[in-house]
């Protein structure tokens, strides 16, 4: 037990080494993290700053993987060994082999997006201070926008793809939109703040126009291609051939389908008086309608229906003891600020590793200002009363609310930090079905998530086959419409999603089947002693890792050798 103590200190060093690192080159995301100390500062992407930040990657991997062969490692250092070493992986895959850097809008028009929201929104400091280091970051802006347009004035446009030109200036200008409309009042701004937002809106207007002039000229491609199969790899951690992953979730849309059509006949007459129709397809989209036709017609319809839901969604895991919830519930769920003109911030804002008693807050999804009533009507048809009941357990208890609140206090951060993804996506995809078999909704909710089940598979199957296949924007629509039975919104989203977030969109449905197989695994191994809610606790103890260490876990498969030495055990 001495050598893997021994062993674990420089990975602990490295590890805190690496952190430091990661934060001064990305200072957003260590806001985002719950560290203020570089809140003043904004990323600086000058190509000597990632010439360095790639060779100080490439370093670490070297010595980490030097650790990896000495000797024997505790589960600890092994843990955090691996979470590191996937993030530097990931990380050079997308600055040397994707050049994303150099090549993507998306890459620069995020951190302006990103830089000062953590700051308006999460408690994690006093209102005073976050208002402060917000104006304070905010200055940067027109530089890091400077910064930006010339990177791209210059870049060759054969190497550019026009449709992220098109994404990127679109996000840049909704961004500008904030800083010119809406960011003097969300921090209470002198005069001399609004003269600093002005000049941060101006900054990034620019950059728009530079890349509305680029996209005319650009003739890259998104996709992927040959590089496709390692940032598979990378970003999920699956190590099946990418085409075996096509096959079974194409088998499994197919098979979700029937499920759908089998499960909507038994329910039929207790929803649509009509006769049920003969042909399968037909059915399951009448009653998809169906549960469209139960929807709101404000936010704060939508407000007032999930505040509800979460109240008696608590109640409901305390009482049947489907897991043990962090008490007492520091949640918010809210509509987005006003201040975020033009701005989509939709979403779960967990509190992070180094500030984990902040609240976590949840920002339902709007529809823009600009929609018209025929939008809106789409809009809330989408994110539909039975949706929403349906999704409360994946976004909040026991999904991404409690996963990422008990992550916050993991003794690791370095797996915080850098979560596995599949665990992320697929822990709040189980915690839907769970909770619909332990009484949590009824018929509708229960096709909302089989709804959501088909576009999860389909995701996979769409973003492997644009990015290996060459699938069009045509196809893809045809395709989510036709064999995933959704929508036009989502199926014109998942053309989006595929070449913006590749292998990200993978993740609910990869990441769900291995949640599953760890339950089977818990199954077998406890018989008839199963406890659900000792599995559920189970599933948080060793932080957001690899699913397999967990499945070997709850199997018994990990030996005492292995066993963790942090001080949470």
């Amino acid at each position: 037990m001495r050598r893997a103590t021994l062993a674990a200190e420089p990975i602990n060093a490295i590890v805190e080494s690496y952190l430091d690192r990661y934060f001064q080159m990305f200072p957003t995301r260590a806001t985002a993290a719950g560290r203020h100390d570089l809140d003043e500062q904004l990323e600086n992407f000058a190509p000597s700053k990632m010439t360095e930040w790639i060779e100080f990657n490439q370093t670490m991997r070297s010595r980490l993987l030097e650790l990896q062969r000495g000797p024997a490692l505790s589960l600890d250092a092994k843990l955090d060994l691996e979470a590191l070493l996937a993030q530097i992986d990931r990380e050079l895959n997308g600055l040397t082999v994707l050049r994303r850097a150099e090549r993507d809008p998306l890459y620069w028009s995020a951190v302006a997006a990103d830089a000062t929201v953590f700051l308006l929104v999460r408690d994690d400091l006093p209102l005073a201070e976050r208002r402060q280091h917000a104006l304070l970051r905010a200055r940067n802006l027109p530089r890091f926008a400077q910064q930006a347009r010339d990177h791209f004035v210059h870049v060759d446009p054969n190497t550019v793809a026009p449709e992220l030109c098109q994404i990127a200036a679109s996000q840049i200008r909704a961004t500008a939109s904030f800083y010119k409309e809406g960011f003097a009042q969300a921090i209470a701004g002198s005069i001399h703040a609004r003269e600093d937002s002005a000049a941060a809106a101006a900054g990034l207007l620019d950059f728009a126009a530079t890349l509305d002039e680029l996209g005319k000229r650009a003739t890259g491609s998104p996709r992927l291609g040959a590089a496709y199969a390692t940032t598979f790899r990378l970003g999920t951690g699956i190590t099946e051939p990418v085409r075996d992953v096509l096959a079974r979730a194409q088998s499994d849309l197919v098979a979700t389908r029937t499920e759908a059509a089998n499960y909507g006949r038994t329910v039929w007459s207790g929803l649509i008086q009509d006769q049920p129709p003969k042909d399968d397809t037909e059915l399951v989209r009448r009653l998809f309608d169906r549960v469209a036709a139960d929807h709101g017609q404000t936010v704060d319809d939508a407000l007032a229906q999930w505040r509800t839901n979460v109240a008696a969604l608590d109640k409901l895991v305390h009482e049947k003891k489907i897991m043990t919830l962090p008490d007492p519930l520091t949640l918010i769920v809210d509509r987005s600020p006003s201040f975020f003109v033009g701005q989509s911030v939709g979403g779960v804002y967990p509190p992070g590793p180094y500030a984990p008693d902040a609240k976590t807050i949840l920002f339902l999804p709007t529809p823009p200002g600009t929609a018209s009533a025929e939008q809106k009507e789409a809009f809330f048809r989408d994110f539909n009363e039975h949706f929403n009941k349906m999704i409360v357990p994946h976004e909040l208890i026991p999904g991404h609310y409690v996963q990422f609140k008990i992550a916050a206090h993991q003794p690791h951060k370095v797996r915080t930090i850098f979560p596995d993804p599949l665990y992320v996506e697929g822990w709040g995809t189980f915690c839907e079905r769970t909770l619909l078999d332990q009484g949590w909704g009824g018929p509708l909710e229960r096709l909302a998530h089989l709804k959501k089940q088909l576009e999860n598979i389909a995701r996979t199957i769409v973003d492997i086959r644009v990015h290996s296949e060459n699938m069009s924007r045509d196809e893809v629509v045809r395709f989510v419409k036709d064999e995933a039975l959704q929508n036009d919104q989502f199926a014109s989203n998942m053309w989006t999603r595929a070449i913006t977030s590749s292998p990200q969109i993978t993740t609910y449905y990869l990441g769900y089947g291995k949640v599953r197989k760890a339950q089977d695994a818990a199954r077998v191994a406890a018989g008839d002693h199963f406890e659900l809610r000792k599995f559920m606790d189970g599933m948080m103890e060793l932080g957001p890792v690899s699913i397999d260490h967990y499945i070997d876990r709850l199997s018994g498969k990990s030996g005492d050798a292995n066993r963790s030495e942090s001080p949470a055990e």
